[in-house]
């Protein structure tokens, strides 16, 4: 073989492995129809998930003090930060890589020329697969028009994780499904406030979105001109990931998806030594076990606006090291069951209630599916 490891896909997960594969003194080919394309998303996480070895010369925004609004407001332990694309990617260099700018289809990328091929192209699977989808609608605001949904003279906060109080000002969700808007600074100083549907099968359509969080801006005081013809973000996010194409999947068509939160740029990159090291030793990735996640996306799907609020609080009250459990799609197994167990310990008597009857509901539907 002339290569040790081809990675297909050039995406912050895939140049990340190809980078350290590099470090780890592996022959690397990788291949991205276009290997330089500036990356547009907006990728935001919590700072101890960015390794050592790649600095915080790539932070381009970060929040000291970050709120999740449920039935209370609750303010998470833990500095958010938002990546700056360009430095990241060019602090992850490809140089000692061989680089092909090429499109590759399923019967070639399993005949290329290399000891292991890993997939980091990403998951494009559609509501239509029938697989639960996360969609969100965002606007890239000026700083000033941004901060009003922030909560100022409410504890000044500098970002919302998640605010889950209904975008129309009613007092609870009813029959609606809800959703959830995330407000973070960016790097160039504007605020993108973005309307979420956790996960949906089908998902919120992001006109839907796009009309809650028109609502929750006009609401704030927010005038209509600050706020149309704003630069858009949208999201699309399946929370399973795709068939196998080739045995080794990473970042967004693999493990570093969590089937109850979606998929982080940032568990990706707090992964990849791990990666790097299991594919020499072993030609596999690291087995990361997820039937109890896949239980929680089920019901998560199952719940009512009133019991994902409930559950949402009842996060935002866990100590800092369950949060981080629940969030990281490798966290173990023991860990993950602690802290959901906690996490329900802490809901109300009738979110409890209802928690358990959608986990019930939603065990069948994970029944038969491999990990």
């Amino acid at each position: 073989m002339t290569h040790d490891v081809a990675v297909l896909g050039l995406g912050p997960a895939g140049r990340a492995l190809a980078h350290r594969l590099v470090a780890a003194g592996a022959s690397v080919l990788a291949i991205d129809p276009s290997p330089q394309r500036p990356w547009r998303p907006t990728y935001g996480g919590w700072r101890e998930q960015i390794p050592g070895w790649l600095g915080t010369e790539v932070i381009g925004a970060s929040s000291d003090r970050t709120d999740l609004i449920a039935r209370s407001r609750h303010r998470l332990p833990g500095t958010y930060v938002v990546l700056d694309n360009e430095a990241l990617q060019t602090r992850l260099g490809l140089g000692g890589a061989t680089v092909r700018a090429e499109h590759l289809s399923a019967e070639q990328a399993r005949t290329l020329d290399a000891r292991v091929v890993v997939d980091c192209r990403g998951n494009l699977r559609g509501a239509a697969s029938g697989v639960p989808i996360q969609t969100a609608h965002g606007l890239k605001l000026p700083a000033d028009v941004g901060r009003t949904l922030l909560g100022e003279g409410e504890g000044e906060a500098d970002a919302v994780l998640m605010d889950w109080r209904p975008f129309d000002g009613t007092s609870g969700w009813g029959g609606r499904r809800p959703s959830f808007c995330y407000v973070i600074p960016l790097p160039d100083g504007r605020v993108l406030a973005e309307e979420t549907c956790l996960a949906g099968r089908p998902p919120i359509e992001r006109t839907e979105l796009a009309h809650r969080l028109g609502v929750r801006l006009s609401r704030a005081g927010v005038d209509a001109r600050h706020w149309r013809g704003a630069e858009v973000e949208r999201v699309h996010i399946p929370m399973l990931p795709p068939p196998a194409e080739v045995p080794n999947r990473f970042g967004a068509a693999g493990a570093e998806v969590n089937p109850i939160t979606g998929y982080s740029v940032f568990a990706s990159l707090a992964a990849v030594d791990d990666a790097a090291r299991s594919l020499l030793a072993t030609g596999s990735l690291p087995d990361v076990p997820r039937p109890w996640r896949r239980i929680a996306l089920e019901a998560l799907l199952q719940l009512d606006g009133r019991g994902t609020v409930d559950l949402f609080d009842a996060y935002g009250r866990l100590p800092q090291r369950a949060q981080r459990a629940v969030l990281d799609p490798h966290s173990s197994q023991p860990d993950l069951l602690a802290a959901l167990g906690r996490q329900w310990a802490l809901m109300t008597p009738r979110g409890r209630l209802a928690l358990v009857t959608a986990t019930a509901r939603g065990w069948m539907p994970t029944l038969g599916q491999r990990r």
